[in-house]
């Protein structure tokens, strides 16, 4: 019988510890991800403006050596990020594939035009920027229209640091969270041996040693959970890597270096200050009490 007692108290002890990792693994998760975000917003904002393309439609009559040299120089402005000249045939190709029907043989021609389509840096992009260098292209008499969408153009300038400030306090109000639902753990888990603690202390042990197991352990579950959350949080950052190539995230160590850092700074403070206030309130019971 007294075999079968300690075996269901194992199994109960290791269920806690278990209950207390995970929690402290997932919510250490979720702060390091926002984390992430907040680090990589700049580089985040940079990435969806140069995905933004202003296309300069050329005339028919166009020669090719004017658009061979609006290409070029394109080509060398410190401005540009990547110019591409994309003929009608091949923007034909392009559209035919993406609506799955052939369109050209429909109609009977080719409705679209030679264009060339300008990515440009991030630093440089905003949306006076592009009006000038829509202004700028439209004084050469072979171009015949330049479009961009200014209404997305618009919409990041003027959201960009709203969403930057909303992270902030997002992770603000995550960490408050993380430490309520760690200690809250903690607690709970120091709670179910509460026994334990009584039976130490009807024996006379000091206080400084009965804490000293408790802390170790939940300190050394906290650094396990915050060692999973970092492994899961480096799983997130390559397969987002390997999704979009150009934030080139992987290569960016010391963010990585710095939330991963503070994940275990995190767990290791919010486990030892609970841990110790968690036992301290129950060793501050008279050994009498029933500690309910």
């Amino acid at each position: 019988m007294s075999s079968y007692i300690e075996r269901y108290e194992r199994r109960r002890l290791r269920s806690s510890y278990v209950s207390v990792t995970f929690s402290i693994s997932m919510v250490l998760l979720l702060l390091g991800s926002l984390f992430l975000l907040l680090f990589n917003a700049q580089r985040l904002g940079d990435y969806f403006k140069e995905q933004l393309v202003l296309t300069a439609y050329i005339r028919p009559e166009a020669k090719e050596v004017e658009i061979e040299q609006l290409v070029k120089s394109l080509a060398v402005s410190s401005y540009i990020k990547e110019s591409t000249f994309v003929s009608k045939e091949d923007a034909a190709t392009e559209y035919t594939e993406e609506i799955d029907q052939d369109f050209v043989s429909f109609l009977g021609f080719n409705p679209l035009r030679d264009g060339v389509e300008v990515r440009i840096k991030a630093e440089y992009i905003t949306s006076n920027f592009a009006n000038e260098m829509t202004a700028d292209l439209l004084n050469k008499a072979f171009i015949e229209e330049v479009i961009y969408d200014v209404e997305l153009l618009e919409l990041l300038e003027s959201n960009f640091k709203v969403i930057r400030s909303a992270l902030m306090a997002a992770s603000a109000f995550l960490l408050l969270i993380s430490l309520l639902l760690i200690n809250s753990s903690i607690r709970l888990s120091i709670y179910s041996k509460r026994l334990v603690l009584k039976t130490m202390r009807l024996v006379g042990a000091k206080k400084s040693f009965i804490r000293r197991p408790f802390i170790r352990i939940y300190v050394g579950l906290g650094l396990i959970g915050a060692t999973l959350a970092s492994l899961l949080l480096l799983l997130i950052t390559w397969q987002l890597n390997q999704t979009y190539l150009a934030l080139d995230l992987w290569n960016q160590l010391l963010p990585l270096v710095v939330i991963i850092a503070s994940l275990y700074l995190i767990a290791l403070l919010i486990t030892l200050i609970s841990a110790y206030l968690s036992t301290m309130r129950f060793l501050s019971l008279k050994a009498t009490s029933n500690f309910a």
